[in-house]
């Protein structure tokens, strides 16, 4: 039974969070081997995938709801930490971002005058 219901809705999910899922996925990729990024950062992935692997848990199995999932909060978190605490520079330039530019030119280009200057020494 649930089977028959999980199969439509993945088939309707996907194409909406397949893609997003994907670039998040080469984001922490490319933000775990950028050496701009701090190393204690880079290390919280690795670290939470040799957790996941490791038979040792920090709960155990025996507890209703935690015991079961504390692998994945260990992860999503690692993940969560990588992409708030590196450079948001650094994560928009992983993204394709392009940063709101400051010049006058590329705000309003009909309001700027061209034109040369030269520095006269009166001394």
């Amino acid at each position: 039974m649930f089977l028959r219901l999980l199969y439509p809705l993945l088939f309707y999910l996907a194409p909406r969070i397949l893609p997003r899922a994907i670039k998040f996925a080469r984001l922490v990729w490319r933000l775990t081997f950028d050496k701009r990024v701090s190393i204690f950062l880079r290390a919280l992935v690795p670290l939470a995938i040799i957790y996941i692997i490791s038979p040792y848990d920090l709960l155990k199995d025996r507890l209703p709801v935690l015991g079961r999932f504390d692998d994945l909060i260990v992860l999503g978190l690692a993940l969560l930490a990588l992409t708030k605490f590196a450079p948001s520079d650094i994560v928009d330039e992983h993204m394709g971002r392009v940063p709101p530019s400051d010049r006058p030119e590329d705000k309003d280009p009909d309001k700027v005058v061209d034109g040369k200057s030269r520095l006269i020494d009166d001394e």
